[in-house]
């Protein structure tokens, strides 16, 4: 075969292997370009005024998804604490989310010892905590109506002495204030 034929040859094939890998790469750009973006969602997270006497709503943004997981979320945001210095965190220090359900209309939490070791007390504090768990989920969440507080996996009669949570609580928007 002459040197010209052989050259020719090689250079097709150099050819061929570009447009495909750019074909390749644009179809790779496109699909990647095409697909959503994950969905989120914004919900009402409560936390203590700068008073100590009422929750307020501090907005967060949550991925869209079932709500169990939406609720999960939520909780999670909660724990971190507010955002704004015109906040206060609701849960006490060292608080942990160890679980969350939803059945039926009922999400049960599950939360570290924390909750209870670390409580300030006072009837405020205790309302507050209670609240800002049970309002953000039934306030964000119409499948969720009412909220059962589990600390490590079992029933605790109360978090500081004044709440008896061993049933589920529904909403309270008393403890509210824009």
């Amino acid at each position: 075969m002459p040197k010209r034929h052989k050259d020719r040859k090689n250079l097709n094939l150099v050819v061929a292997a570009a447009v495909t890998a750019a074909v390749i790469g644009v179809v790779v750009i496109l699909w990647l370009s095409g697909r959503p973006a994950k969905e989120t969602m914004e919900i009402d997270v409560y936390f203590s005024d700068e008073e100590g006497l009422y929750l307020k709503a501090e907005k967060r943004s949550v991925r869209k998804g079932p709500v169990a997981a939406e609720a999960r979320d939520a909780l999670e945001e909660l724990v971190e604490g507010p955002e704004s210095a015109s906040f206060a965190a609701t849960l006490p220090q060292g608080t942990k989310l160890l679980g969350l359900r939803v059945e039926g209309k009922t999400a049960t939490v599950d939360l570290s010892r924390e909750v209870i070791e670390n409580h300030p007390g006072g009837s405020s504090a205790e309302i507050q905590t209670v609240y800002s768990i049970v309002n953000t989920l039934a306030l964000n969440f119409p499948e969720i109506e009412d909220v059962r507080i589990l600390v490590e996996g079992s029933k605790a009669d109360t978090i500081a002495g004044h709440i008896d949570v061993t049933l589920p609580l529904g909403p309270d928007r008393k403890v509210i204030r824009d």
